[in-house]
């Protein structure tokens, strides 16, 4: 982001630094003098750019006032060498002679030139033709260390209407909230800037930790270098004029919002390089001024932009605010990593082993408790911690995380750590089937087997639903996962006397998921199948809606395995009529690679095990005998944490009143679920979580994959906030009152929602998962606008 700092200016152009200094009147007429002399240098090395290469060059020999030498610089690409060297004979062609990137090569070009002036002009720009003689005459004055222009944007096709003009810098142009008359700023644009040559000579130069390297968006090496000498030279001057321009060509692949992202992200870190090498006051002082005035007006005015009709008004207001909050990423990343090296941890590196595997299994303290073994990991590694869902009766009681010594834990060893992380809950369970609380005193669990309450059934904690609704259980599937086959067993084992499966098929073009729901169906009549051709989880979720003929509806996904209780335990929920919609527990099905271990340190799927229920006013525990309400306080986020409500991997509605409600939302990016139970508790509905209705999820194995899911979770809850305040008039001066707290609880290390995470949990995961935070509203405008227009005439 080349942000300039400064909006003092003058009403022309022909001023002196030193008269502005030494607080003179700029308009009173001195001597001249002649112009000095200019090389003009282009860096260059693609040649994909070659017809753009042509353009820049022949815009320098037209200039009214000739450059006194033009020097092309090749970055380490030998054939456009040759192509240059052979086209204009009478330019001064040479290789980049330090390592690969921009920074360098431009060091290059220093080295090379003659003249008192050096200017850069892009290899994707074109200068007008007065370029140089708007640059040139503020040289007269020996306080200019150096001037920098405007970069007008050539469109390749047309501009894209989300847009803000607040964020032009990011396709490497001039934007909306810099000087529109002569004026000293922090630093010049790198593709339209120029300096004096001795002052260049004095320096190192730009520096090659900064800059672009080949098609890599990054920068912030001008910045760096204009904060440098003007420290070197105090009393120097960095001028912007806005009449020496050129043309910058931006392509297609610059009007997406992948580039917009990626762009954003990188000058956040390239910042967070900038503010250490020269200080956060110095690196960040243009950027403060700029976050607080050009950005606020540009998202008012988008607003205003909306109210008066025009719909991509609140794309470039929600655009303005993703890229604040991704280069604000960026920079906390690039701060991230500083810190680490800062306390002398090393980077990791991909071929870092990251965390140990941890055994994954379930205890019923009714039946024994086993041994756990520390060895027969993957690969023969050895697991340092194991992870315990602990029941009784069937109901489970608590998720344990235990460290393994060596050799393992002992089933004598084990009965000890539960009993004393869990003694409370498995009192109040045995006090609940009428049986005496454990009272022996001793490390182990009353007996020497290890075993509470054995022989004896627990009593239901509800009374049983006579006649048992009828209850239709959908099943989204790509067919991608190999899981799919083992998810379908599962949910025909079902420990429940009335339900259908409607499998939705989400890829009929691609998939061979109609053959094998057509074989399970032709031996299981509760089995069928549909499809739905268009791509999105909530389209299919949504045919599955359409096509249920239960009462409730239950969804999960094609990698889980359910409990045979599962879907009992979930028509349990539905204790009442105001309850609209039940949610269950997601336990990992395994802990084998660091990214399904990550995944559990952000936060898993489990909610916890014990039984929830959720209104707009706030929540309160459930237990057989009582129910205790937890006060919420006023400066609290809640209702607004939707993904504190459950899983789409695993809920339950009544049907009626999820098809009242509008079914699931296509228009978000994902989020789709929580959004549905956000709008449950907003409509003054309530909703359970029942820790008994489990399943198991597989997560995924691959590095890759988490990263992608972590963005998704991220521009999945803010598109739904998004959406809130856009949809509901009620809800959205008490959400905006709100986000400042929300921002804080997202961020901040030590919150609800961070401190599961540990030392090792890689901090780029956090950087994309803001990056999803920030670009959420954006999308949700950008679907919502898009369908909007699809259903008006034009």
């Amino acid at each position: 982001m080349t942000i300039h700092g400064g909006f003092a200016a003058t009403s022309s152009a022909s001023w002196s630094a030193s008269d502005l200094v030494a607080g003179r009147d700029p308009e009173q007429p001195g001597d001249p003098g002649p112009a000095p002399s200019v090389t003009v240098v282009i860096c260059v090395y693609t040649e994909r750019r070659w017809s753009q290469i042509l353009r820049a060059v022949e815009s320098v020999f037209a200039q009214q006032t000739p450059a006194t030498q033009i020097v092309v610089v090749v970055d380490h690409n030998p054939a456009l060498l040759d192509r240059v060297r052979h086209t204009f004979p009478g330019v001064t062609v040479v290789p980049n002679t330090g390592p690969r990137g921009l920074s360098a090569a431009r060091n290059t070009g220093v080295a090379e030139a003659r003249g008192e002036i050096v200017a850069f002009l892009d290899d994707d720009a074109e200068a007008e033709p007065d370029w140089l003689a708007q640059l040139l005459p503020h040289y007269r004055d020996e306080q200019v260390l150096a001037v920098g222009g405007r970069a007008l944007p050539a469109w390749e096709e047309q501009r894209p209407r989300w847009l803000p003009p607040e964020f032009d810098w990011v396709v490497g142009c001039s934007f909306t909230g810099q000087p529109t008359e002569v004026s000293p700023v922090r630093n010049v644009i790198g593709c339209n800037m120029s300096f004096r040559r001795t002052v260049l000579e004095g320096t190192a130069g730009f520096d090659p930790a900064l800059g672009r390297i080949g098609r890599t968006p990054v920068g912030c090496e001008e910045t760096e270098l204009c904060i440098r000498i003007r420290r070197q030279h105090p009393d120097g001057v960095v001028l912007y004029e806005p009449a020496a321009r050129v043309r910058h060509r931006v392509t297609t692949d610059r009007t997406t919002w992948r580039y917009f992202r990626r762009r954003c992200f990188s000058e956040g870190r390239s910042k967070a390089v900038v503010a250490r090498l020269v200080g956060s006051d110095a690196g960040l002082s243009a950027e403060r001024l700029y976050t607080r005035q050009a950005l606020p007006d540009g998202v008012r005015r988008g607003l205003r932009q909306t109210r008066d009709g025009d719909g991509t008004g609140l794309l470039r207001a929600g655009a303005i605010v993703a890229g604040l909050l991704v280069t604000a990423s960026g920079y906390v990343s690039g701060q991230a990593m500083r810190a680490s090296h800062a306390a002398g941890k090393p980077a990791r590196r991909p071929r870092d082993p990251g965390p140990a595997p941890v055994r994954v299994l379930t205890v019923e303290l009714s039946e024994g408790l086993p041994a756990v073994p520390d060895g027969g990991g993957p690969d023969g590694s050895r697991y340092a911690a194991a992870q315990i869902l602990v029941r009784l009766h069937g109901q489970p009681l608590g998720l344990l995380d235990i460290p393994l010594p060596p050799g393992g834990l002992t089933a004598p060893a084990l009965a000890g750590v539960i009993r004393e992380r869990l003694r409370g809950e498995i009192d109040e369970h045995l006090r609940d089937d009428g049986l005496p609380p454990l009272d022996r005193p001793g490390p182990g669990l009353p007996d020497e087997t290890g075993t509470v309450g054995g022989g004896v059934s627990c009593p239901p904690r509800r009374p049983p639903q006579e006649p048992s609704p009828f209850v239709s259980v959908i099943v989204p599937t790509c067919g991608r996962t190999p899981l799919f086959e083992a998810a379908l067993d599962s949910l025909a084992a079902l420990d429940y006397p009335r339900y259908e499966i409607v499998v939705v098929d989400n890829a009929p073009q691609r998939s061979d998921t109609a053959r094998i729901v057509a074989g399970r169906a032709a031996a299981d009549p509760r089995i069928r199948g549909t499809c739905e051709p268009r791509p999105g989880v909530s389209h299919a979720r949504n045919r599955g809606l359409a096509e249920a003929r239960g009462e409730i509806v239950a969804f999960a996904d094609d990698d889980v395995m359910v409990d045979r209780r599962w879907l009992r335990a979930l028509v349990d929920g539905f204790t009442d009529a105001d309850v609209a919609g039940v949610t269950g527990q997601v336990l990992a099905r395994e802990l084998e690679a660091p990214a399904q271990i990550w995944l559990e340190q952000y936060g898993g799927f489990g909610k916890g095990c014990r039984r929830l229920r959720f209104d707009r006013t706030g929540f309160e525990t459930i237990e057989a005998q009582h129910v205790h309400r937890v006060p919420v306080s006023p400066r609290s986020l809640y209702p607004y944490l939707p993904g504190s409500y459950g899983s789409g991997a695993n809920m339950a509605f009544r049907a009626a009143q999820l098809r009242r409600l509008g079914g699931f939302d296509p228009r978000l990016p994902s989020g789709e679920d929580i959004d549905v139970l956000l709008r449950l508790v907003l409509a003054g509905d309530s909703l359970v979580y029942e820790p008994g209705a489990i399943v198991w999820h597989t997560h995924r194995r691959e590095v890759r994959a988490l990263r992608r899911t972590v963005y998704q979770y991220g521009t999945g809850l803010s598109a739904v906030l998004a959406k809130c305040v856009a949809t509901d008039a009620s809800a959205r001066v008490d959400l905006l009152r709100r986000l400042p707290r929300g921002m804080a609880y997202a961020l901040l290390p030590r919150s609800g929602k961070n401190a599961r995470k540990q030392d090792d949990y890689p901090a780029s995961f956090t950087a994309l998962e803001l990056c999803g935070l920030a670009l959420g509203p954006a999308y949700y405008a950008a679907a919502a606008w898009s369908a909007r227009s699809r259903r008006s005439p034009r």
